[in-house]
């Protein structure tokens, strides 16, 4: 069970939520962005917008026995299932909209199914018990370069995960065929703060604050916003507010009153929101995989200037509190 859980974990240390910023500033509103910025906001607000766990049908995975956890506990854009079969062997698919650390396999083997593009990869890991496809999701019909999403199965060593990964896919194409499905912010699969743009704190800061860095040229970052904090937009000032999960301890921190500082950067980390708990009631699952379930949404708040950071924190808890 540990090594399944591992699996799921693994998605958290290899997305990360740090990354260069290489474009060019464009202040809101978005009529101020080029058409090639506010395309790529749109397809961030589409990434968002959209619900791994619409796209992960439960009714697929209980072919792979009893579920045990279902929901968008480990990332904002990844939704999990955990299922055991008699026997006690455990069977784990996680399906990301936003794939991380893809190797140059696993995007081989096109094919066209229904219309949507598909990477069959490298087939099964018979050694890990594992397999991966990777589609792309048409978010936008004049995107020239869709972005990726991922279907990950694991199932014990020596045995083809590979039906179950392509059932899921199939059901995924189905389900997004008129559109991705949306979230739903009551939902008790993920978290509320999962409907809301982390650009949301410019709408609090107005006019003292610089306006969205957007570079078309990255990978869409829906669950971040890099901006200016102040007016004058000089670069090397811009400040990240980031949106990631993180499993619940006995006691959740409070929110902290001030930046602290790390290295020659200043960060604010916050939990945000009520967090949930996918493990199903009467599971029998370790600890390890109990806490992987039980999480909750937190705003970080990074940039090198001490005093920016804590005026975008404060719009933050006034955004997202």
């Amino acid at each position: 069970m540990k090594k399944v859980a591992a699996a799921l974990l693994c998605a958290v240390f290899t997305s990360g939520c740090a990354h260069s910023v290489s474009g060019t500033a464009g202040a809101s509103p978005l009529q101020e962005l080029t058409p090639e910025q506010q395309r790529q906001v749109h397809v961030e607000d589409a990434l968002r917008d959209a619900d791994p766990c619409g796209l992960l049908d439960e009714a697929v995975v209980r072919g792979a026995g009893t579920v045990q956890q279902y929901g968008s506990a480990v990332q904002l854009p990844v939704c999990s299932a955990l299922m055991v079969r008699p026997g006690g062997a455990t069977t784990y698919v996680e399906l990301s909209l936003l794939p991380s650390m893809l190797s140059d396999a696993a995007l081989t083997g096109p094919e066209t199914v229904d219309g949507v593009t598909v990477y069959r990869g490298a087939g099964a890991d018979l050694a890990r018990g594992t397999c991966e496809r990777v589609f792309q999701l048409n978010v936008l019909e004049e995107q020239l370069k869709p972005p990726l999403a991922s279907v990950r199965a694991g199932t014990v060593a020596g045995q083809d995960a590979c039906p179950l990964a392509d059932a899921v896919l199939g059901s995924a194409i189905d389900r997004m065929r008129s559109e991705l499905p949306a979230r739903v912010p009551t939902s008790p699969r993920q978290v509320a703060l999962a409907v809301h743009d982390p650009c949301e704190v410019l709408d609090v800061l107005g006019t003292t604050a610089g306006g969205r860095v957007v570079d078309p040229e990255s990978p869409p970052t829906p669950f971040d916003c890099v901006l200016f904090p102040n007016p004058n937009r000089v670069p090397g000032s811009e400040v990240t507010v980031s949106f990631t999960m993180s499993p619940v301890k006995e006691n959740r921190p409070p929110v902290p009153a001030e930046p602290e500082t790390v290295g020659d950067r200043c960060r604010w980390t916050s939990p945000m929101g009520e967090p949930i708990d996918v493990t199903r009631p009467g599971a029998v699952v370790d600890e390890f995989t109990r806490r992987l379930g039980h999480a909750g949404a937190v705003v970080t708040v990074h940039g090198p200037n001490c005093a920016a950071v804590a005026r975008v924190a404060d719009a933050a808890n006034t955004a997202f509190g």
